[in-house]
């Protein structure tokens, strides 16, 4: 598991082999959330695609629509433990360089 994207204090990106993890805070200004989530196929063309451009976008609208009170597109998609373990795993040794 490998960072290769981040916006500072709001998401990262993640590379597995063929998978990607999108880690991402929602601010919801008394508290701020965050998800370990799956990138679909779609969205993996789309990064390989418009690169960063595409992510910041994806982003975007899973924070508009928490923001409207609808997690369920965050919440049909959360990683597995072991890859939240790594993801943490992965964000330490980046930190570190």
């Amino acid at each position: 598991m490998n960072l290769i994207e981040h916006e500072a204090h709001f998401w990262e990106l993640y590379q597995d082999f063929e998978q990607y993890y999108l880690g991402i805070a929602v601010d919801m200004s008394s508290v701020v959330s965050c998800w370990d989530l799956v990138l679909t196929e779609d969205e993996i063309q789309t990064y390989k695609q418009q690169g960063r451009a595409g992510i910041q976008e994806l982003a975007k609208s899973m924070v508009a629509a928490a923001y409207k009170g609808d997690f369920s597109i965050m919440e049909s998609r959360l990683a597995e433990p072991e890859a939240q373990q790594a993801m943490q795993t992965a964000f330490k040794a980046w930190r570190e360089q």
